[in-house]
């Protein structure tokens, strides 16, 4: 037997209610935590994907105002080039983005893919806008249409990861 004297009363309550609290911050650590962070972390990912999409809508918005005839060269350029930027900014903002599961880090990876794929047919936009003769407005539109699928694509993919963290 030991000769340690017992806690008062009070002390003890302290005490137990000190380990509670510890045991309630580790629990919130836990997997629930780790889900409900991604999921967070991926409507990040999500706002660049969008981002992403509207930069090649934009895009494709001034190749065809460029090609009809009903959009000046000079404010095409501007708007393409905004759009460039817009695109290229989506890029770093979901490289930057981390995320602590092997599932959500691959579509985080595949929604980088996509917006990756996204910046060249934009800039492709703004070189066409340069050299209209260079190629037809109808092979940057493919490549727009081809991004913009591949971005909705992943922004669903998102979604679904995100409702799966969230859910019960």
């Amino acid at each position: 037997m030991t000769n340690r004297p017992d806690l008062p009363p009070a002390r003890r309550w302290g005490a137990t209610a000190l380990v509670l609290a510890l045991v309630g911050v580790l629990a919130g650590c836990g997997p629930a935590a780790t889900r409900t962070d991604d999921a967070n972390v991926l409507g990040s990912v999500s706002d660049h994907l969008d981002d992403s999409s509207s930069a090649v809508a934009s895009a494709e918005l001034a190749v065809r105002g460029s090609a009809a005839g009903r959009l000046p060269d000079v404010t095409a350029d501007v708007v393409v080039g905004d759009a460039a930027e817009t695109a290229t900014g989506a890029v770093h903002g979901i490289g930057t983005v981390v995320l602590s599961t092997a599932d959500a880090e691959q579509v985080r990876d595949d929604a980088l893919d996509a917006a990756s794929g996204a910046v060249g047919p934009v800039t492709a936009a703004r070189t066409w806008l340069g050299r209209p003769s260079s190629s037809s407005a109808d092979e940057v539109l493919r490549a727009l249409d081809d991004a913009a699928t591949a971005l909705d694509d992943a922004s669903g993919a998102v979604r679904h990861v995100q409702w799966a963290r969230t859910a019960p």
